[in-house]
């Protein structure tokens, strides 16, 4: 499965013909809902990674467009 870019916790993404069998026989679909998770603890580099990752980028998560 790909998770397209961008996405956040709470998406729903389909798989059509990965589920159930209905009563016909035929698969039907698939939902997968995205949960997006962050470590506990953060390396020294990772940390730095992510601050300068906040520097430069001007998305705002607080701010919904």
């Amino acid at each position: 499965m790909r998770v397209p870019a961008g996405s956040s916790t709470g998406r729903r993404l389909r798989l059509r013909g990965e589920g159930m069998p209905n009563p016909r026989g035929t698969p039907g679909d698939l939902y997968a809902e995205v949960k997006i998770m962050v470590p506990w603890t953060l390396t020294s580099r990772e940390r730095e990674l992510f601050e300068a990752l906040r520097r430069d980028s001007p998305f705002d998560p607080r701010r919904r467009t």
